[in-house]
C-alpha cells in the first residue's frame, strides 16, 4: 500500500507515523521546508508520544518527506489531506488551504494513470465536499467520482499530546464517502493501523461533515453543563459536585463531565462557533450551541470572581497550569492564559508554571507575568495558587513549598496529605456543610419561599 499524507502537523506527521510503521510505503508533503528537512535528516521532534517511535520501527525506506506534492500523488495510491481549515471572519471554516491541495492533487492526478482516491482528514463546515471540495478536485484533475477519482470525508477523533492513542484507538471509525469504493479503500488502510476493535460508521460525506462538528459541539456542551454544576455546588452548602456527576454518570457517561474549568484549545470552541454560523446560514435554531459558547465565557468570568473574592488587590497569585490541557504545549483559548491576563488587570501580581507551555505562555503575556522555574517556585512566592490544569507532574511537586499559600483547587486533585500542608484549601465545586435552611433566607431574601408557595 502506497499512501501521500498532505500536511505534516501533529495529526498529518502522527497518521503518516503509523502508517508507515504498519508496513505501508509513506510520503508526506509540507510546505515547510525546514521540517521537510529535519524528517529527511532523521532529527525532527516531536512533543507527540509515539511519533518518532513509530517513524523509527518502519522499515527503511518507508517514508519520505518532500515538498513536492506531484511526487507524493503520483508515487501513491491514496491521498490523506490533513490541512488548516482557519476559522474566518463570519465564524465558518476557510477552505483555502485545502483547495490549493486539491489543485496540486488535480495536476499530479493529470500525469498519472490509474485510480487515486482522496480523503479529507481537515475539520470541514457540512455541505463543504459536495458543494467545495469534490467539484474542485474533479476540475483540476479531469475526472469524475468513480470514474478514476475516489472520495472520502474521513476525520480523526484525536487530542493533542495522545494523537498516536486516538489514530490506533479511536472511539469509531467514521467515513464519509462519495463512492463505496473509496470507503473500502480507507476502511482498509485504517485497519493496518486500528488495534482495538473499533466501530465503524459509513455514510454520506455530508452526514460525516454533520458528524464531526455535532461531535465537538456535544461535548462543549457535557462540559459546560458539569461546569454549572460545579458552580452550583461551590454555593449550596454541604454540596459536592464529584458526588453528583458521579451518579449522573450511571445515565449519562463520565466522558468530559467533570465539573472544572472552562474548555479551550483549538477545536471545541471554534467548532462550536462554526456550527453555530452553519445552522443560522440553513435557517435551522442555533440556540443550543450558542448559549454553551456564552455559558463557558461566563463560567470563566464566575471563576474568575471566586479568585478575586480570596485575594486582594496587590496579592501574588500563582497559577499552575497554562496549556488548554495537561500533556500538551498548546495554549490556544486557555484557561490558564486568559485568567492571568485578567488578575493582571485587576492589580494582581501574577507567577506561573507549566511544565510543558511556559515558552509560548511567557511569550502570550509578556511582561503581565513573572515565570516560575518551578511549582515549588511559584508555591512559595504566593498568596494565592489557582490549580487549573489536574497535571501528572502534582506527583512530584514539594507542597510544602505553599504551606503560607491558599490553594483553589479547581479540579479538587490534590490529595488529602498534600491538603495539610498548606494554609488554606479551597476546591472548586464544594463547599463546607452549613444549615441550607438559614443560608437560602440569607441569599434568597424571601424569594426561596415564593419559588415553593
Amino acid at each position: 500500500m502506497q499512501i501521500s499524507v498532505i500536511g505534516l502537523g501533529k495529526v498529518g506527521l502522527s497518521l503518516a507515523a503509523c502508517l508507515a510503521a504498519s508496513g505501508c510505503a509513506v510520503v508526506g508533503a509540507d510546505v515547510d521546508a525546514a521540517l521537510v528537512d529535519a524528517l529527511d535528516r532523521g532529527d525532527f521532534h516531536t512533543p507527540e508520544p509515539g511519533v518518532i517511535e513509530r517513524l523509527k520501527r518502519a522499515a527503511a525506506g518507508s517514508f519520505a518527506a518532500t515538498r513536492d506534492v506531484t511526487r507524493a500523488v503520483r508515487d501513491t495510491d491514496a491521498t490523506f489531506v490533513i490541512v488548516p481549515t482557519p476559522s474566518n471572519s463570519l465564524g465558518g471554516f476557510s477552505l483555502r488551504y485545502v483547495l490549493h491541495a486539491c489543485d496540486e492533487i488535480g495536476a499530479a492526478l493529470r500525469q498519472k494513470k490509474g485510480d487515486h482516491t482522496v480523503a479529507i482528514v481537515s475539520t470541514l463546515l457540512p455541505g463543504s465536499s459536495d458543494a467545495v471540495v469534490i467539484p474542485r478536485l474533479e476540475q483540476a484533475s479531469g475526472r469524475t467520482i468513480g470514474n478514476g477519482l475516489g472520495y472520502c470525508y474521513n476525520p480523526s477523533y484525536i487530542a493533542l499530546g495522545e494523537v498516536v492513542h486516538g489514530l490506533e484507538n479511536p472511539d469509531y471509525l467514521l467515513i464519509g464517502e462519495a463512492d463505496t469504493k473509496a470507503g473500502d479503500l480507507v476502511l482498509s488502510i485504517h485497519q493496518r493501523i486500528v488495534k482495538a476493535n473499533s466501530p465503524v460508521a459509513r455514510m454520506t460525506p455530508v452526514e460525516a461533515e454533520i458528524t464531526k462538528v455535532a461531535s465537538n459541539t456535544h461535548e462543549t456542551m457535557r462540559v459546560s453543563f458539569a461546569n454549572m454544576l460545579c458552580s452550583i455546588c461551590s454555593e449550596v452548602p454541604g454540596a459536592n459536585v464529584d458526588r453528583i456527576t458521579e451518579a449522573l454518570a450511571h445515565r449519562m457517561g463520565r466522558r468530559f463531565f467533570r465539573g472544572a474549568t472552562p474548555y479551550g484549545g483549538p477545536c471545541w470552541p471554534r467548532d462550536n462557533q462554526a456550527f453555530s454560523a452553519f445552522i443560522d446560514t440553513i435557517g435551522a435554531v442555533s440556540t443550543l450551541p450558542r448559549a454553551v459558547d456564552t455559558f463557558n465565557y461566563e463560567h470563566g468570568r464566575y471563576v474568575l470572581d471566586k479568585i478575586l473574592g480570596l485575594s486582594a488587590a496587590g496579592d501574588t497569585v500563582g497559577i499552575l497550569g497554562l496549556a488548554y490541557k495537561p500533556g500538551t504545549p498548546v495554549i490556544d483559548r486557555s484557561f490558564g492564559i486568559d485568567l492571568a491576563g485578567w488578575l493582571a488587570r485587576e492589580s494582581r501580581r501574577v507567577v506561573v508554571w507549566d511544565p510543558l507551555a511556559m515558552r509560548e505562555a511567557c511569550r502570550a503575556l509578556g511582561d503581565r507575568i513573572a515565570c516560575s522555574a518551578s511549582a515549588e517556585e511559584c508555591l512559595a512566592v504566593s498568596d494565592l495558587v489557582v490549580i487549573v490544569n489536574p497535571l501528572p507532574e502534582f506527583a512530584g511537586v514539594d507542597w510544602r513549598a505553599g504551606r503560607a499559600a491558599t490553594i483553589v483547587d479547581c479540579w479538587r486533585c490534590l490529595p488529602a496529605e498534600v491538603i495539610g500542608q498548606v494554609r488554606r484549601y479551597v476546591p472548586l465545586g464544594q463547599r463546607p456543610r452549613t444549615d441550607v435552611a438559614s443560608w437560602l433566607d440569607a441569599v434568597g431574601d424571601d424569594r426561596f419561599r415564593l419559588l415553593v408557595s
